[in-house]
Protein backbone atom coordinates (compact mmCIF):
# COMPACT_ATOMS: atom_id res chain seq x y z
CA UNK A 1 0.00 0.00 0.00
CA UNK A 2 2.46 2.64 -0.98
CA UNK A 3 2.16 6.49 -0.12
CA UNK A 4 -1.20 8.24 -0.33
CA UNK A 5 -3.01 5.71 -2.31
CA UNK A 6 -4.81 4.68 0.85
CA UNK A 7 -5.77 7.58 2.68
CA UNK A 8 -6.71 5.81 5.70
CA UNK A 9 -3.73 3.50 6.05
CA UNK A 10 -2.76 2.23 9.75
CA UNK A 11 -6.45 4.23 10.82
CA UNK A 12 -8.96 1.57 9.75
CA UNK A 13 -9.60 -0.95 12.44
CA UNK A 14 -12.84 -3.59 12.89
CA UNK A 15 -15.20 -3.01 15.81
CA UNK A 16 -16.01 -7.15 15.57
CA UNK A 17 -12.47 -8.17 16.24
CA UNK A 18 -10.53 -5.14 16.67
CA UNK A 19 -8.11 -6.35 13.92
CA UNK A 20 -7.09 -3.68 11.38
CA UNK A 21 -8.37 -3.34 8.16
CA UNK A 22 -5.82 -3.08 5.06
CA UNK A 23 -6.08 -2.06 1.39
CA UNK A 24 -6.48 -4.57 -1.47
CA UNK A 25 -7.31 -4.58 -4.64
CA UNK A 26 -9.80 -6.78 -6.97
CA UNK A 27 -10.40 -7.03 -10.27
CA UNK A 28 -13.63 -5.50 -10.99
CA UNK A 29 -16.68 -8.29 -12.56
CA UNK A 30 -17.65 -5.67 -15.09
CA UNK A 31 -15.58 -6.06 -18.20
CA UNK A 32 -16.58 -3.71 -20.08
CA UNK A 33 -15.28 -1.41 -17.23
CA UNK A 34 -12.55 0.86 -18.48
CA UNK A 35 -11.14 0.89 -14.98
CA UNK A 36 -10.38 -3.06 -14.24
CA UNK A 37 -9.92 -2.65 -10.84
CA UNK A 38 -11.22 -1.84 -7.63
CA UNK A 39 -9.99 -0.88 -3.88
CA UNK A 40 -11.08 -1.91 -0.84
CA UNK A 41 -10.48 -2.12 2.50
CA UNK A 42 -10.53 -5.47 4.05
CA UNK A 43 -10.35 -6.69 7.75
CA UNK A 44 -7.51 -9.06 8.25
CA UNK A 45 -9.30 -11.37 10.91
CA UNK A 46 -11.51 -12.18 7.41
CA UNK A 47 -8.64 -13.63 5.87
CA UNK A 48 -8.56 -17.44 6.73
CA UNK A 49 -5.05 -18.16 5.83
CA UNK A 50 -3.71 -15.66 8.33
CA UNK A 51 -5.27 -18.02 10.93
CA UNK A 52 -4.70 -21.54 10.44
CA UNK A 53 -7.43 -21.49 7.38
CA UNK A 54 -9.91 -20.63 9.40
CA UNK A 55 -11.24 -16.86 8.98
CA UNK A 56 -11.85 -15.04 12.79
CA UNK A 57 -14.27 -12.34 12.06
CA UNK A 58 -16.98 -12.13 9.17
CA UNK A 59 -16.89 -8.22 8.67
CA UNK A 60 -17.33 -7.31 5.53
CA UNK A 61 -14.90 -5.49 3.40
CA UNK A 62 -15.58 -1.75 2.40
CA UNK A 63 -15.20 -0.05 -1.18
CA UNK A 64 -12.44 2.00 -0.47
CA UNK A 65 -13.22 5.12 -2.39
CA UNK A 66 -16.40 5.17 -0.67
CA UNK A 67 -14.77 4.80 2.58
CA UNK A 68 -12.20 7.60 1.79
CA UNK A 69 -15.00 9.67 0.60
CA UNK A 70 -16.82 9.56 3.59
CA UNK A 71 -14.05 10.15 6.05
CA UNK A 72 -12.22 13.38 3.93
CA UNK A 73 -16.60 14.62 4.13
CA UNK A 74 -16.61 14.65 7.69
CA UNK A 75 -13.00 15.95 8.30
CA UNK A 76 -13.48 18.64 5.73
CA UNK A 77 -16.61 19.58 7.90
CA UNK A 78 -14.13 19.84 11.17
CA UNK A 79 -11.87 21.73 9.21
CA UNK A 80 -14.30 24.75 7.91
CA UNK A 81 -12.48 26.59 10.48
CA UNK A 82 -8.90 25.20 11.58
CA UNK A 83 -8.12 28.06 13.13
CA UNK A 84 -10.34 27.49 15.32
CA UNK A 85 -9.67 24.03 15.97
CA UNK A 86 -6.12 25.48 16.52
CA UNK A 87 -6.98 27.42 19.67
CA UNK A 88 -9.33 24.69 20.80
CA UNK A 89 -6.07 22.69 21.05
CA UNK A 90 -4.17 25.91 22.80
CA UNK A 91 -7.20 25.66 25.30
CA UNK A 92 -6.45 22.51 25.88
CA UNK A 93 -2.87 22.81 26.14
CA UNK A 94 -2.91 25.36 28.55
CA UNK A 95 -5.40 23.05 30.45
CA UNK A 96 -3.31 19.90 30.59
CA UNK A 97 -0.57 22.29 31.81
CA UNK A 98 -2.35 23.05 34.73
CA UNK A 99 -2.83 20.01 35.42
CA UNK A 100 0.71 19.10 35.57
CA UNK A 101 0.66 21.79 38.23
CA UNK A 102 5.31 21.14 38.47
CA UNK A 103 7.20 20.75 35.85
CA UNK A 104 9.76 18.09 37.53
CA UNK A 105 6.34 16.05 39.09
CA UNK A 106 7.30 13.07 37.36
CA UNK A 107 11.26 12.98 38.11
CA UNK A 108 10.09 13.27 41.54
CA UNK A 109 7.93 10.93 42.04
CA UNK A 110 10.03 8.78 40.55
CA UNK A 111 12.58 9.05 43.52
CA UNK A 112 10.04 8.59 45.77
CA UNK A 113 8.69 5.35 44.37
CA UNK A 114 12.86 4.34 44.12
CA UNK A 115 13.03 5.15 48.02
CA UNK A 116 9.86 3.24 48.86
CA UNK A 117 10.78 0.31 46.91
CA UNK A 118 14.30 0.66 48.77
CA UNK A 119 12.49 0.58 52.40
CA UNK A 120 10.41 -2.21 51.29
CA UNK A 121 13.28 -4.55 50.57
CA UNK A 122 15.39 -3.22 53.74
CA UNK A 123 11.61 -4.32 55.53
CA UNK A 124 11.70 -7.87 54.64
CA UNK A 125 15.04 -8.21 54.69
CA UNK A 126 14.67 -7.40 58.57
CA UNK A 127 11.66 -9.59 58.72
CA UNK A 128 13.84 -12.48 57.10
CA UNK A 129 16.56 -11.68 59.47
CA UNK A 130 14.54 -11.97 62.18
CA UNK A 131 14.64 -8.18 63.31
CA UNK A 132 11.32 -7.41 63.63
CA UNK A 133 8.64 -10.47 64.13
CA UNK A 134 5.39 -11.20 62.17
CA UNK A 135 3.36 -8.72 64.33
CA UNK A 136 4.95 -5.72 63.35
CA UNK A 137 6.15 -6.48 59.84
CA UNK A 138 2.71 -7.48 58.56
CA UNK A 139 1.01 -3.85 59.15
CA UNK A 140 4.34 -1.88 58.26
CA UNK A 141 4.65 -3.51 54.88
CA UNK A 142 1.01 -3.42 53.98
CA UNK A 143 1.07 0.44 54.81
CA UNK A 144 4.50 1.13 52.78
CA UNK A 145 2.59 -1.24 49.79
CA UNK A 146 -0.68 1.10 50.09
CA UNK A 147 1.73 4.03 49.57
CA UNK A 148 3.63 2.65 46.45
CA UNK A 149 0.16 1.94 44.88
CA UNK A 150 -0.53 5.58 45.29
CA UNK A 151 2.56 6.99 43.98
CA UNK A 152 2.40 4.84 41.02
CA UNK A 153 -0.90 5.82 40.25
CA UNK A 154 -0.23 9.54 40.41
CA UNK A 155 3.24 8.65 38.59
CA UNK A 156 0.84 7.56 35.53
CA UNK A 157 -1.22 9.94 35.83
CA UNK A 158 1.47 12.67 35.59
CA UNK A 159 3.00 10.60 32.90
CA UNK A 160 -0.22 10.76 30.82
CA UNK A 161 -0.89 14.66 31.52
CA UNK A 162 3.00 14.80 29.99
CA UNK A 163 2.12 12.71 26.63
CA UNK A 164 -0.96 14.58 26.33
CA UNK A 165 0.93 17.92 26.53
CA UNK A 166 3.20 16.58 23.55
CA UNK A 167 0.74 14.94 21.68
CA UNK A 168 -1.42 18.19 21.72
CA UNK A 169 1.74 20.75 20.96
CA UNK A 170 2.34 18.22 17.66
CA UNK A 171 -0.98 18.43 16.88
CA UNK A 172 -1.13 22.48 16.67
CA UNK A 173 2.38 23.13 15.36
CA UNK A 174 0.49 20.14 11.69
CA UNK A 175 -2.49 22.16 11.86
CA UNK A 176 -0.52 25.46 11.43
CA UNK A 177 1.20 24.24 8.89
CA UNK A 178 -1.64 22.94 6.84
CA UNK A 179 -3.95 25.75 7.88
CA UNK A 180 -3.29 27.91 4.98
CA UNK A 181 -4.03 24.90 2.48
CA UNK A 182 -7.32 24.64 4.11
CA UNK A 183 -7.96 28.34 4.20
CA UNK A 184 -7.14 28.20 0.45
CA UNK A 185 -9.49 25.63 -0.16
CA UNK A 186 -9.79 21.97 0.53
CA UNK A 187 -11.06 20.75 -2.72
CA UNK A 188 -7.03 21.55 -4.31
CA UNK A 189 -5.59 19.32 -2.10
CA UNK A 190 -3.98 16.14 -3.62
CA UNK A 191 -4.00 12.91 -1.62
CA UNK A 192 -0.65 13.23 -0.16
CA UNK A 193 -2.33 16.65 1.49
CA UNK A 194 -5.93 14.98 2.15
CA UNK A 195 -3.61 12.32 3.63
CA UNK A 196 -1.47 14.55 5.93
CA UNK A 197 -4.83 16.33 7.58
CA UNK A 198 -6.26 13.22 7.63
CA UNK A 199 -4.17 11.40 10.06
CA UNK A 200 -3.67 15.15 11.90
CA UNK A 201 -7.45 15.10 13.31
CA UNK A 202 -8.48 11.30 13.09
CA UNK A 203 -7.38 8.78 15.66
CA UNK A 204 -9.23 5.86 14.04
CA UNK A 205 -12.25 4.89 11.66
CA UNK A 206 -13.78 1.72 13.39
CA UNK A 207 -15.80 -0.19 10.72
CA UNK A 208 -18.67 -2.36 11.16
CA UNK A 209 -20.26 -3.73 7.94
CA UNK A 210 -22.17 -0.43 6.60
CA UNK A 211 -21.38 1.44 9.96
CA UNK A 212 -18.09 3.64 9.97
CA UNK A 213 -17.62 5.79 12.97
CA UNK A 214 -14.75 8.29 12.84
CA UNK A 215 -12.97 9.40 16.12
CA UNK A 216 -11.81 12.30 15.90
CA UNK A 217 -8.30 13.96 18.05
CA UNK A 218 -10.01 16.69 18.44
CA UNK A 219 -12.88 17.36 21.78
CA UNK A 220 -16.38 15.48 20.89
CA UNK A 221 -17.85 19.03 21.22
CA UNK A 222 -15.98 19.76 18.11
CA UNK A 223 -16.40 16.69 15.56
CA UNK A 224 -19.20 16.22 13.46
CA UNK A 225 -21.63 13.84 14.48
CA UNK A 226 -20.67 10.27 13.92
CA UNK A 227 -23.33 8.86 11.21
CA UNK A 228 -23.70 5.17 8.96
CA UNK A 229 -22.00 5.63 5.53
CA UNK A 230 -22.91 2.72 3.10
CA UNK A 231 -19.51 2.27 2.14
CA UNK A 232 -19.30 -0.63 0.14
Amino acid sequence: MPGADWLLQGLTVCRRCGYAYYGKRAPRSRKYDPANTLRYYRCIGADGYRFSGRSVCDNSAVRGDHLEEAVWDQVKSLLKDPRRVADEYRRRLVQVRDETREPDEIVRLERQIASLRRGIGRLIDSYAEGVIDKAEFEPRIAGLKQRLSQLQERHQAAVEVAENERELSLLISRLEDFSAKVTAGLAGLDRTGMQQIIRTVVRRVEIDDAHIEIIFRVPRSMAPPAQNHQAK
